[in-house]
């Protein structure tokens, strides 16, 4: 059971640039208000119902206590939100000027995860090797 306060982080438990974040955020999480799950676990996965693999592989999703969905760049600005230090700049990171370039920058960066950062990436449902796709 999840508290009430926490919000749900559902990212790539293999990816070397989803853990090197984690690593980094939890450390500025000291109220422990982040839980993140790996949507590579099967019991996680069907946590995370109606949202298939496939479409948890597209970016980082959150899920708020109130069970509100946010993928990618506006997942971020929900994981900052909870952040003490942080979370002045969620409001400034949802404002128009930066909704725009913001998720460019996060495809930017995360499209690219698995053959930058040195793993490869994951095989879909079938087995097929998704590298090329």
């Amino acid at each position: 059971m999840r508290q009430s306060s926490t919000i749900e982080v559902y990212t790539d438990g293999h990816c070397n640039l989803c853990r090197w974040m984690r690593a980094r955020v939890e450390r500025l999480d000291r109220q422990r208000r982040i839980e993140w799950l790996d949507y590579n676990d099967p019991q996680i996965l069907q946590r995370a119902a109606p949202r298939t693999r496939e479409e948890m592989a597209n970016g980082m999703h959150t899920r708020t206590p109130a069970g509100s969905w946010s993928k990618g760049y506006f997942a971020w600005i929900e994981v900052i939100r909870v952040l003490p230090r942080w979370k002045w700049l969620a409001p400034i990171m949802a404002l128009w000027p930066f909704t725009k370039p913001g998720p460019i920058f996060y495809h930017w960066l995360a499209s690219p995860r698995y053959t930058l950062f040195g793993v490869p990436p994951p095989c879909d449902a079938s087995g097929a090797y998704q590298l090329h796709r």
